[in-house]
This record gives structure tokens, sequence and C-alpha cells, in this order.
């Protein structure tokens, strides 16, 4: 009887997928992450389309005034030092692999099955993405520089279940610790920064084929067009319940992402945002019955 990195059985837990799978599913990841980020260029491109009137008045307005210039620069100045500002790693708490039979339970701990990473971006942005499955934690960056446009990130730890029951209800849990900066600065124009973090769950043939999400939980950690925070949580409650039967194996990913998007600076007028998520996740707990 085999086990996995984390200890845990092969007999509980359902035989290891391939690597060919894996990269099917980072594959599969990657493609939904690319769309939604065409699909948010779209949606910002056209919120800028619509604001461009106004917008224009007021940087003719304000064009040759010292005191705007003066803002400007401020902005510009705070932005870029909030940008440089290096997120710690969040201590991860330390937890026993286990598993016991009847109704099953399963907590995984670092080192975690799989990895996975996707960044990408426009214009002069910037997107940074880390993911450490043997120590369980993971980045992301995402600046849209002083020339602006945008950028967008995702990471994910996991591993994968297999019930042993025909049918049954599998809930899954995880209590990462983050730490967090974003900002999101205008002056006559428009940015935007946004997080979230949770949990995504596929479902797939025992032949390894792609069946369906049965969980994609993206909690929002922030949502913003203007202002700036900066913080910690050191042990944020994640969970989700699915159906699930042992015709099927579940790949199992606490994952997060953020966006930023925003124009750039000129002397009178401009923008910039950034997104930064530091995350440990200590163990990934299932529960199935």
């Amino acid at each position: 009887m085999t086990s996995d990195a984390s200890g845990i059985t092969e007999r509980l837990i359902g035989p290891k997928p391939s690597e060919e799978f894996i990269r099917a599913s980072r594959a599969r990841l990657d493609a939904l992450f690319q769309q939604k980020f065409e699909q948010r260029e779209a949606l910002w491109a056209e919120r800028r389309r619509i604001s461009e009137a106004p917008t224009a008045l007021l940087r003719n307005l304000a064009k040759d005034d010292p005191a705007t210039e003066r803002t400007v620069k401020e902005a510009r100045a705070r932005s870029k030092k909030r940008a440089q500002h290096a997120l710690p790693t969040p201590k991860r708490a330390k937890i026993k692999s286990r598993a016991h039979l009847g109704s099953i339970d399963v907590t995984f701990v670092p080192p975690y099955t799989w990895p996975w990473q996707w960044d990408a971006t426009t214009g002069s942005a910037t997107a940074n993405v880390s993911v450490d499955r043997n120590n369980g934690t993971m980045s992301f960056d995402a600046w849209t520089g002083d020339n602006g446009k945008t950028a967008s990130c995702a990471v994910a730890v996991g591993s994968y279940f297999q019930p042993m029951a025909d049918v049954g209800i599998m809930d899954v849990s995880a209590t990462p610790a983050f730490n967090y900066i974003w900002d999101s600065d205008n002056v006559f124009d428009n940015s935007h920064t946004h997080a979230f973090i949770g949990f995504y769950v596929g479902q797939y043939t025992l032949g390894g084929e792609f069946v369906q999400a049965v969980v994609d939980q993206q909690a929002t950690l922030w949502d913003s067009g203007g202002g700036s925070g900066q913080g910690a949580n050191s042990g944020a409650s994640l969970g989700a319940s699915t159906p699930v039967d042992n015709d099927h194996f579940y790949e199992i990913w606490v994952w997060a992402g953020g966006d930023a998007e925003a124009d750039g600076w000129s002397a009178f007028w401009g923008s910039a945002a950034l997104s930064a998520l530091s995350v440990a996740v200590p163990s990934i707990s299932v529960h199935a019955y």
C-alpha cells in the first residue's frame, strides 16, 4: 500500500493521477483565467470609453495647474512606494497529516501533490507569481507600473481524492494565513484592484477526463476603484461541500488571485493599481460521508 508525499495512504485517497493529467489540468486552469482576463480587459476598455469625455474635460481644466501637478507627483510617488513594499510570508501552523476509516477524514499537509501558477499582463504592468508546494506557500504581485495597463495573477496548491463509498458528500476546509497590500490611486483617471481566495474542486472520470468544476469558490478579499489597504489574517476559514461518488476522483485546490488595472501617469493626471498577497496553507482537510 503506497502513500503520497504527505503520508496519506493510497487506499484512503485513491491512486495518484499521472503527470499527463496534471499537465492537462493546469492547462485547463490557465485557459479559464486567460478567458476571464480577456473579459475583464474588454469591460475595462468599455469603462474607459464611457468615462473618456468627462475625464478629458477635467484634465483640460487641470492642465498647467501647479497644484494639480504636485498632487499627481505625490500620488505617483505614493503608489510606487506601496508597490515596492515586500510582503513577508505568513507563519504556517504545523499540522500533522491524519486519516481514519468510517466516514473518512483526511488532512493533507505540505508537501502538497501539485502547485499551479498563472499570470498575464498588458502595457507596462508587471505580474509576479510564486508557489512552493513543499512549504505550502504561494504569492502574487500585480502592479500597473508608471505607464499603466493591466496585470492579473493566480496561484494554487492542491491534492486529489477518490471516495471509497458509492455516493456521498465531501466537505473540504482550510485555514490559510495571508499578508496583503493593495492600492488604487487616481487623479482625474480610473483604476481598479481586486483579489480573492477560495477552493477549486474539479471532478474527473477514473480515466482522467474532466467532467466539471463542482466547486469554484472565489471569496473576495478586496475590490476597489480608489484607496488602499494593508494587513494580515492568521487563519481565514474556507469551506465548501459537494456530492461525490467513487466512479470519479477529485482534484482539490486552495487558490488565490488578484488583478490591477490603471492607465499610468502624466504630468497632470494619471492612475496606478496594486494587488499583492502572500499565503501559507497549513493543511487541506477532506471529510467524506
